[in-house]
Formats: C-alpha cells, structure tokens, sequence
C-alpha cells in the first residue's frame, strides 16, 4: 500500500514538473518539447493558442493507445494512458504560468525547461507510468524494422521533429534551441530513472582478504563478500573481495586496501541503485 502510494506521489508530481517546464521555460519563447507533446504545443502555436496543449496532448496519443494495445500489450498501454492523462491535465492545470519568467535568453530556458520535462519524466517513469507517445512509436517502428534498436528509433523520430519545428517556427534557430532541450531531458530523464549516482561498487583482488574485510566491516559498516579467483598469468589463487561503499568513503577504502596489500588491483565502478543486503 505505501508503495503505491510513493508511485501515484512520483508520477503526480512528475506530471507537475514537466508540465511546469514546457509552460514555464519552452513554450512562450518558441521552443517545443520533443514528442507527442512537442508536436501539441506546434499545433497550439498554429492556432495562435486556441487549442489546449494538454488536449491535444492526449487526443494525438489516442490513435497510438489504439494501435498500441494490438501490436505491444496491455499494461503498458494501460500505464501509458494513466501517465499520459496526468500529464496531459498538468499541461494545462500550469498554462498560466508562462507568464512568470521574463527574459530573451532562449539557451538558459532550453537548457532549465529540458532539465525540468527530463525530471518529470524520469519522476513518472520511476513511478511505473509512462507516457506514451515517442515510446509508442519507437516500439512499432521496432516490431516493423528488426535491425531498428530503440535509441535509433527515438533519434530518428527527434529528427523528424526538428524539421517540422524548423518549419512551422520558419526559424533554424527554434529547432536548434529545441535540439538542446530534448538532449538535456532524455540526459536527465536516465538519471532520474535509473537513480542518483551516490555510490561506487570496488572490487579488490588481493591475496590478503581476511584482515582487509573486517577492517573495511568495521570501520566503514560495510557488507564484504570474498570470492576465490585463479590469476591466469600468474595460475596464483588470489581472492576477488567485493563491497559497495558511499562515495565519500572510496578515499578511506583506499587506505584500507594498501594497508594490507599495496600491490592489490582494485576496480571502481559507478552504482545507481542497490536493493537487499551483501554479506
């Protein structure tokens, strides 16, 4: 029950942020999205705002809820309805907000409305929703086309978009700016979704692992697991100790692993997220 709560929080909020970025930064100085919205917010502009960006947002999604249903499944269409909803709503819940910020400096507002849609997105996407539109697409076009990966499906569809942008804006420059702004959300969207980079996994490869383990227990709190290796050059047994530490503990680990073996070779690798306990 507190899970699903933590998601409809997640998606909820992310609804808002995203919806606070294209009204607040992109939209009132000619930048577009990205996406279905993107393309909301073209033909919005086309009608001299007389058409409601969340509306259209949803009303150009239905065709692809439909099509999505046969061709890719159930549940996901199912959450990308919720999330597309949500968002959708939140779009025009913050139209007014275009108002707010004043200024000319369109790469600042790319750069900050980009950061803005990737967080809500990545907020929506953590909380098990989705929001349809490019997704959709770059998964039919996937089913279509074998040799077609998803990464190039959505660069692809980017594409196209920046030319309509060029074209209906009759300016480079929008679609440029636009560029920018779809770059920094897809960046900051992975971030979110995968989880905040706060921790590092460091493998050691030592053949003094017993006292190196329980000083790295005992004075860093860390959970240890010591796995028996051969050295293939060497044919020498040697023992893999592996732990996950916070960031600000790497210098102290260091310390730890050339007290005991200063020839130990030790890997650090990047951690978004970790779940369960190492013992």
């Amino acid at each position: 029950m507190e899970r699903n709560f933590t998601k409809a929080v997640l998606i909820l909020t992310g609804a808002l942020v995203a919806g606070l970025g294209i009204n607040m930064f992109l939209e009132p100085i000619g930048i577009a999205p990205g996406g279905i919205s993107g393309i909301a917010v073209v033909i919005s502009y086309i009608f001299r705002g007389k058409l409601p960006v969340g509306v259209l947002t949803f009303i150009l999604n239905l065709p692809l809820f439909i099509i999505g249903y046969k061709y890719i499944g159930r549940q996901f269409i199912l959450k990308s309805v919720i999330g597309t909803a949500l968002f959708s709503f939140m779009l025009d819940l913050t139209s007014s907000f275009g108002n707010l910020l004043k200024g000319d400096n369109k790469l600042l507002y790319a750069l900050w409305g980009g950061a803005a849609i990737g967080c809500g997105l990545g907020m929506i996407f953590r909380g098990g929703a989705s929001t349809g539109g490019t997704d959709i697409i770059a998964r039919l076009m996937q089913k279509k086309i074998n040799m077609m990966t998803m990464g190039k499906a959505v660069l692809w569809l980017d594409f196209i978009f920046l030319a309509i942008v060029a074209f209906v804006y009759k300016s480079i420059e929008a679609a440029l700016y636009t560029g920018v702004a779809v770059f920094v959300a897809s960046k900051v969207v992975d971030t979110i979704e995968s989880g905040i980079n706060y921790a590092k996994e460091v493998v050691v490869f030592t053949e003094q692992p017993e006292e190196m383990s329980k000083e790295i227990i005992n004075r860093l709190r860390r959970g240890v697991s010591v796995i028996e290796a051969k050295g293939m050059y060497s044919k020498q047994k040697k023992y893999m100790v592996v732990c996950v530490v916070y960031n600000r503990q790497v210098t102290d680990l260091r310390k730890i692993v050339n007290k005991y073996d200063s020839n130990a070779f030790v890997i650090i690798k990047e951690v978004r997220e970790t779940t369960g306990l190492i013992d």
